[in-house]
């Protein structure tokens, strides 16, 4: 039996195969096409960087609030009805991508562009077109490890450059001085909220007080104020304030917490001790009258409304002095200056971006321009070259 032995058969220059000698063969005969495209780009792109408005960069650093505890927790406790008001707004401690909202918000952007004038300088039809041309020039960031935060802006003034970061850090600074942030910020606030509307209470009361004793021709002596009405009014004073300060904890601590448990023990102690002095103070000896009720009654507001503001009065000035500890709002750990180089136009980049874009268009070029000189020296593939181009000839 004969070995049957399948020799392998070589392959014929008939197949399709990739080679790179025809390749660069193909290149070299484009060699004109490969070389003048990429010279054209660069040379292009070496003229419009030249032709391009230099823009400069200007960097400012600035460090937000820096939160922290208040100590005057303990002093407040002992001041009297509002002391717990003070740990309400504590422990609140701001993001630095808030600082980079109110960086980017509108109000701040307004007047900015009214100071500087942006809108003529931007030649803007509108103050929205304005905004959009500013966020265009400026960019904020944050320093996550530092808490510092970045503003830098764009202008073809390196001077103008430096003024509009600046004038970020100063608009900023004035926005954080109107806004609460920091604890002692928001405790100053609330209790400015809170002695005016209790000085207009203050002040409704007075008036409805001498109406009351006129019509009732009581005369007030410094015996009345001596008895259980002055006692009765200061006690009152005392329970709206514990009342005042429960509902403020209750926004940030239930029931169960020590100190809410301590001050509503505090209330129902005050508010029976109120009892036992108004029944046992012989007011309805010295207004046995209606009228008199009245005149001891609005007597009454009024001294309750005086002990409000006295203790809202105390509350604000420690908020005060707790905000004047904080120091600066905003610090300018970097004063942006005018810069000496320009940021924009990278010339390099921009010409190296152009050189590699062209050469791959070169080359893609020269084998579309070789592919198709191969196409119409060949018999077979000529014809069908001319059929494509009479079908997309626009000549029926």
């Amino acid at each position: 039996m004969n070995d049957t032995h399948t020799i392998p058969c070589a392959p014929t220059p008939d197949e399709d195969e990739i080679s790179l000698l025809d390749l660069a063969t193909a290149l070299g005969e484009e060699k004109a096409t490969l070389f003048a495209i990429p010279l054209l780009t660069t040379l292009v792109a070496v003229v419009v960087s030249l032709l391009m408005t230099p823009i400069f960069t200007a960097k400012t650093v600035v460090m937000p609030p820096q939160q922290q505890q208040s100590g005057a927790a303990a002093a407040l406790a002992s001041l009297g009805g509002l002391a717990g008001l003070a740990g309400a707004a504590g422990g609140i401690k701001s993001p630095d991508e808030m600082y980079v909202a109110l960086l980017g918000s509108d109000s701040l952007q307004n007047r900015l562009i009214g100071d500087l004038k942006l809108q003529e300088r931007y030649e803007a039809k509108t103050l929205t077109d304005a905004r959009v041309a500013l966020k265009a020039q400026v960019r904020f960031s944050a320093d996550k490890k530092s808490g510092l935060l970045n503003i830098e802006a764009d202008d073809k003034d390196p001077a103008f450059a430096a003024e509009l970061a600046n004038r970020h850090g100063v608009e900023l600074r004035a926005m954080l001085g109107r806004l609460a942030v920091t604890e002692a910020q928001q405790r100053r606030q609330f209790y400015e909220q809170q002695i005016q509307q209790t000085q207009d209470k203050l002040t409704f009361a007075e008036v409805a007080f001498r109406a009351a004793k006129e019509k009732s021709g009581m005369q007030l002596t410094t015996v009345l104020a001596e008895t259980g009405v002055r006692a009765s009014a200061e006690l009152r004073g005392q329970i709206a304030a514990r009342e005042v300060q429960l509902q403020a904890m209750s926004r940030f601590a239930t029931a169960q917490n020590p100190e809410t448990q301590r001050i509503a023990s505090e209330l129902s102690a005050l508010r029976s001790q109120l009892n036992k002095t108004e029944q046992g103070s012989g007011e309805s000896k010295v207004a046995a009258s209606p009228l008199h009720q009245e005149a001891v009654k609005s007597y009454r507001d009024v001294k309750v409304k005086e002990a409000m503001l006295e203790v809202l009065i105390r509350q604000y000035e420690l908020a005060r002095v707790d905000e004047a500890k904080e120091g600066p709002l905003i610090q300018q750990v970097d004063v942006a200056m005018p810069p000496e180089r320009r940021s924009k136009p990278k010339r390099a980049i921009m010409v190296l971006v152009a050189a590699i874009a062209g050469l791959f268009l070169g080359v893609l070029v020269a084998f579309v321009r070789h592919a198709l000189k191969k196409a119409q020296s060949d018999s077979t593939s000529a014809g069908q070259w001319l059929a494509l181009k009479k079908a997309w000839s626009l000549r029926g």
